[in-house]
């Protein structure tokens, strides 16, 4: 397709959210709006692939990679959207070695902040094929290294509220599974309760951020 290929500096980037879950599309808007100039959302799709032209289709991989790579295929065969990123915890080699197998047109991790991420899906639909070492990693991401991409996914349904079971139905996890994640945590993070691991939630910027979807 060549009909976005025109974009420039005075035409917005227009972009699809899709994720699982509607707080998850709801906060990537949220994060997005104050570049509005730049970044137009188009659609908001929960569980779902996108049904409308868009430049690009940024795939939030919050809540497991279950799937993850082939609904990216999916999107890319489908043809609605120029370009899939993936936004996720997941820096392995071996992941963005099958993300580009899958034809995503890049993988930006979730440690950038909004304005980061504007200019990388600039990049992108430049023509740039964006991995993570594009993308300078923030003081933040090595604050949270420490913690597996499953901690960090625990980490955030614990600060929405949820409760161990939520989570485990949210992760397909067992209770037991989520109670030794909880454990690590708490470790790793020098915390002794629920609380205190939802304010380290808030200072790595791992609780999503709920707003209107309308």
């Amino acid at each position: 397709m060549d009909h976005h290929n025109d974009t420039t500096s005075t035409s917005p980037i227009t972009v699809a959210l899709v994720n699982d879950y509607e707080i998850i599309v709801a906060g990537l808007a949220t994060m997005l709006a104050p570049y509005s100039d730049k970044v137009r959302v188009v659609e908001l799709d929960v569980d779902r692939e996108p049904q409308h032209q868009a430049d690009i289709a940024l795939f939030d991989t919050f809540a497991g990679r279950r799937h993850a790579l082939t609904r990216a295929s999916s999107m890319v065969r489908d043809g609605y959207v120029d370009h899939v990123v993936l936004y996720t915890w997941d820096a392995t080699a071996d992941f963005l070695a099958q993300a580009e197998q899958a034809g995503v047109s890049g993988v930006i991790l979730k440690s950038v902040g909004g304005e980061r991420l504007v200019q990388a899906l600039e990049r992108t639909v430049a023509g740039e094929r964006l991995g993570m070492s594009h993308i300078t990693r923030s003081p933040r991401s090595e604050q949270t290294s420490e913690l597996s991409n499953r901690e960090k996914e625990v980490l955030a349904l614990l600060a929405l509220g949820s409760t161990n079971r939520q989570i485990a139905n949210e992760l397909y996890l067992s209770v037991d599974t989520v109670k030794s994640h909880m454990r690590r945590l708490y470790s790793k993070l020098g915390v002794s309760n629920r609380t205190q691991a939802a304010l380290r939630a808030d200072q790595y910027q791992l609780r999503p951020t709920l707003t209107r979807v309308s």
